[in-house]
């Protein structure tokens, strides 16, 4: 595509050196993946490499750069036949030329966004799921994977960068893909990886504190979560829409905020004021049951449904009535779709029960690793009702340090045992971290331990696990792997559970 053309269509960028005759085939902000002709993207931060990836974009053919206002005086732009400017964020304008030079894939797909602290994964894997059960060719974009109708690809950052991003769902169009369920992080929505996306569903789950290392505050986390909506206001796709769960953390201000920006798209509630909501909820172990509302578009009834779902958990409850919401507005066949929630298969590492050989107590590995999911994951076991409750659950290094007292907190006032152990200490001392989580207890609390090692910090726990108690190993769910220091090891939590249940049987 010729320069011009892309600045006729994204008129925030500026061309300030060269000619629009020139030819672009794509774009890259990783002068790695650079070819001849692509168009490079200047990273908008103060890396003191800046010079260097400027000459590596030079040797690898590209011609054209993309950086922002205030780098304009690098020396090695003069290297460049043409310099592109913008005065927006980089990350915006290299997001909506993605979109364009990759033809705009998500425009002829259904792409259903995801935001939300806690349940993003699993409310797209169960959108994947239903859909996949009524017959539909769909695909996922997420933290555990991304997959292609059955076929399963790694998945390296919960929001790919721009460039990957449309070249992903380019394959998935090509491959006859007609819906896209996706999570949308705050990073990616922040850094514009998003930008330019037509989507025709927007859904917000919650927001609770978390990646306070990255954002400025709370309210900078919750801006970027906005954009979400935004992004669907630019859409323009028909009968696209958006979900809030009102009754939520930051629920009420999401809506309110919508309301203040004066948004044209249809925006639904998830919650006691909304057009759906859920009641009656009953939980074992055996799965969960509510009943489902639905407020009749013009007509003063409402429609109520019971539900059924193998999924444990109140958090899960709520997953599948916002799923359920977004399905019935999608126009997925709504008797199947109900019929489908009977058997749901499990999330990767969000509420993984692992029984005993005997059934007589389970373990629950869950990714909770923040106060709220945390929280969400001990209430579920409480509500459940087992004689004993274990929590064993850690923080990340080099993370957000004023959740960790917080979490003790919590894990003290709702389990009967915690056992404070690492989760990926990365480049931070391990019992440093376990030192910040401890002074979060109460003054004379005494019912935990702390064990650096986490395998021996499982085998304890199991040890300890009376009969009809529950375990719950939280932190790393789906993640194979630890990190310390600077070196990653495989690590499985299931696995070291299955293990100790194991050894344990044998020993009794």
């Amino acid at each position: 595509m010729k320069l011009s053309e892309i600045l006729k269509r994204i008129p925030d960028v500026k061309l300030i050196k060269g000619e629009g005759s020139l030819e672009v085939d794509y774009i890259w902000g990783d002068s790695r993946k650079l070819k001849p002709n692509d168009l490079f993207v200047l990273p908008d931060d103060t890396n003191e490499n800046q010079e260097l990836f400027l000459k590596m974009a030079i040797e690898l053919g590209s011609k054209v750069v993309l950086v922002s206002k205030r780098h304009l005086k690098l020396k090695s732009l003069e290297l460049f036949s043409a310099i592109l400017e913008t005065e927006d964020s980089v990350g915006e304008a290299h997001g909506k030329i993605a979109c364009l030079l990759a033809g705009n894939p998500a425009k002829k797909m259904k792409l259903v966004a995801i935001t939300g602290t806690n349940g993003k994964t699993s409310l797209t894997f169960i959108l994947f799921h239903l859909a996949r059960k009524v017959g539909k060719n769909a695909a996922l974009i997420g933290t555990v994977q991304i997959q292609i109708m059955d076929r399963v690809l790694e998945s390296g950052y919960t929001t790919p960068d721009a460039s990957s991003l449309n070249l992903l769902l380019k394959q998935m169009l090509e491959e006859g893909i007609e819906y896209v369920f996706m999570e949308m992080s705050s990073h990616g929505l922040k850094l514009g990886r998003v930008a330019g996306l037509e989507i025709t569903c927007a859904g917000f789950t919650n927001l609770t504190q978390d990646h306070l290392d990255f954002h400025t505050d709370m309210d900078d986390y919750f801006e970027s979560k906005f954009k979400i909506f935004q992004l669907l206001e630019q859409s323009s796709v028909k009968n696209k829409f958006g979900l809030v769960a009102g009754d939520v953390s930051y629920g009420d201000k999401m809506v309110k905020r919508i309301a203040e920006a004066k948004l044209k798209s249809p925006i639904y509630i998830l919650g006691k004021s909304g057009e759906f909501n859920y009641t009656n909820t009953k939980l074992s172990l055996l799965g969960s049951e509510y009943r489902f509302h639905k407020k009749a578009k013009n007509l003063p009834f409402i429609e109520v449904r019971s539900i059924k779902t193998n999924l444990l958990g109140n958090f899960n409850v709520f997953n599948t009535a916002f799923a359920l919401s977004i399905a019935y507005e999608l126009g997925f066949p709504w008797e199947e779709v109900i019929s489908c929630l009977e058997k749901i298969p499990t999330v990767p590492g969000r509420f993984h029960v692992v029984p005993f050989p005997d059934r007589s107590r389970i373990a629950v590995v869950d990714y909770a690793h923040t106060p709220d999911a945390l929280e969400n994951i001990l209430k579920s076991c409480v509500e459940i009702g087992p004689k004993q409750i274990i929590c064993l659950f850690g923080c990340g290094g080099d993370r957000d340090r004023t959740k960790r007292p917080q979490m003790a907190r919590i894990a003290e006032t709702l389990a009967d045992f915690v056992i404070l152990t690492s989760d990926n200490p990365r480049t931070e001392a391990p019992e440093s971290i376990l030192n910040e989580i401890e002074s979060g207890f109460s003054r004379g609390f005494q019912r935990y331990e702390k064990i650096t090692d986490r395998r021996e910090a499982i085998q304890r726990a199991v040890g300890l696990l009376e009969r009809d108690g529950i375990l719950v190993v939280a932190g790393k769910g789906h993640e194979t792997y630890q990190i310390i220091g600077k070196e990653k090891t495989k690590f499985v939590d299931f696995e070291e559970i299955e293990n100790a249940f194991q050894n344990l049987g044998l020993g009794r």
